[in-house]
C-alpha cells in the first residue's frame, strides 16, 4: 500500500471515528448497551442467514455476466469467492477490497480471458448500485412529507431520487429501444479516435445488446438483494425494540444502502450510523440510543458474514481453470 493509500485509509477511519464520537455525545450510552444486551437473537440469526442469502445471488449474477461473454465458471467458486470479498471489505479496505479480490480470483478461473472476467466485475457493481437507485426511486416518494420536515433529509432524498430518475431513464431508453438505436450509439463510439479500449467498448456494448434478458435478470437478482438487506436492518431493529414498518425502513434505507458506496468511510461505519440514527428520529421519532443499537447490530450481523469469509479464504483454493475461447461476434449487433 502506498503512502497516499496509507493516508486515505487513516482520513477514513479517523471521520468514522469522529461520526460516532459525535454520535455518542448525544445519545445515553448505557441505554445503547442495554438494548444490544436484550435483544433478541431470532431475528438476528434470520439476518445473518438473510446476508448468507445475498452472498449467494451475488455469485449468480457473476456467473449471468460471466456467460454474456461466453465465460463459463461454476457457479460454488463464484459464491465463494464473493463471500471472501466481504471479508476484504471490512478487514482490509481500499485496493484490496471487494471488486479487487474478486478480480484477482477470477483471473485463476479465466486464464486468458481475464480482461473481459474483470470487465464483468465492473458491470456487476455498477447494477449493484443502480439497483440501489432503482428502490430510491420506488420506495423514497413514500415518506416524502416526513422526509420534507428536515432539510438534511430533505436533501438527501432529493440528490438520490433524481440521480435514480435519471439511472432509471437510461435504463428504460436501453431496454425499449430497437436495434437502429444501438447502431446508432455503436456508429457514435467507433466516431471516436481510433484506440483499443474504443474497440473493445464497442464490443461489449454489442454483448449487452444482444443479452438483454440476462441483463434484466441480473438487475432483478441485484433488486432482490437490496430488498434483503433492508428486511436486514428492519430485523435488526426489531431485535432491539424498534416496532416500525417494513415498508417505512423501505423509504429511507435506499439512501443509507447507496451512502454505503461512497469511500469516504471503513466499510460504511460512521456514515450508516448517522444515516439511521437521523432517518429513525424523523420519521419514527425513535430515540437515539436504540436507533444506534439497531446500527449496531447491523454491524454485527454483517461482521459475522465477513468472518466466515475470512475463514474461507484461510482453507479455500478454488480450481485452476483451462483457458476459455475468447467471445465470437456471433449475435452482436
Amino acid at each position: 500500500m502506498s503512502k497516499k493509500q496509507t493516508a486515505f485509509l487513516i482520513g477514513k477511519i479517523l471521520f468514522a471515528a469522529a461520526v460516532i464520537t459525535l454520535i455518542c455525545r448525544k445519545v445515553d450510552l448505557s441505554h445503547v448497551w442495554i438494548s444490544i444486551r436484550d435483544a433478541e437473537r431470532p431475528p438476528i440469526l434470520l439476518g445473518i442467514l438473510l446476508c448468507l442469502g445475498t452472498v449467494a445471488i451475488s455469485g449468480w449474477r457473476w456467473q449471468r455476466l460471466l456467460r454474456v461473454f461466453q465465460i463459463p465458471v461454476k457457479l460454488l467458486p463464484l459464491i465463494c469467492i464473493a463471500q471472501i470479498g466481504q471479508f476484504f471489505v471490512m478487514f482490509l479496505p481500499g485496493p484490496t477490497g471487494d471488486d479487487l479480490t474478486r478480480m484477482l480470483y477470477i483471473s485463476r478461473l479465466a486464464p486468458g480471458r481475464v480482461a473481459e472476467a474483470c470487465t464483468t466485475v465492473l458491470l456487476d457493481r455498477c447494477i449493484g448500485l443502480a439497483s440501489v437507485l432503482l428502490l430510491a426511486v420506488l420506495c423514497v416518494p413514500w415518506q416524502w412529507n416526513v422526509l420534507a420536515t428536515s432539510p438534511q433529509t430533505h436533501w438527501l432524498a432529493v440528490v438520490l431520487v433524481s440521480a435514480g430518475g435519471v439511472v432509471c431513464l437510461c435504463g428504460v431508453l436501453f431496454f425499449l429501444a430497437g436495434h437502429p438505436t444501438h447502431q446508432w450509439f455503436e456508429k457514435r463510439l467507433r466516431s471516436l479516435p481510433a484506440h483499443s479500449w474504443r474497440d473493445e467498448i464497442t464490443r461489449i456494448w454489442g454483448l449487452l445488446c444482444a443479452n438483454k434478458k440476462t441483463l434484466a435478470q441480473v438487475i432483478a437478482a441485484a433488486t432482490v438483494s437490496q430488498l434483503l438487506l433492508c428486511v436486514l436492518f428492519y430485523l435488526a431493529g426489531f431485535a432491539v425494540g424498534i416496532r416500525m414498518p417494513f415498508l417505512v425502513w423501505l423509504s429511507f434505507l435506499p439512501i443509507l444502502l447507496a451512502s454505503g458506496a461512497l469511500p469516504i468511510t471503513v466499510a460504511g461505519f460512521g456514515v450508516r450510523e448517522y444515516l439511521l440514527v437521523l432517518f429513525l428520529g424523523v420519521l419514527a421519532q425513535v430515540d437515539g440510543a436504540r436507533a444506534l443499537a439497531a446500527s449496531f447490530v447491523t454491524f454485527a450481523m454483517i461482521l459475522t458474514v465477513c468472518v466466515i469469509g475470512g475463514i474461507l479464504y484461510v482453507f479455500y483454493r478454488p480450481p485452476q481453470a483451462v483457458a476459455a475461447p475468447p467471445a465470437t461476434s456471433e449475435g452482436v449487433p
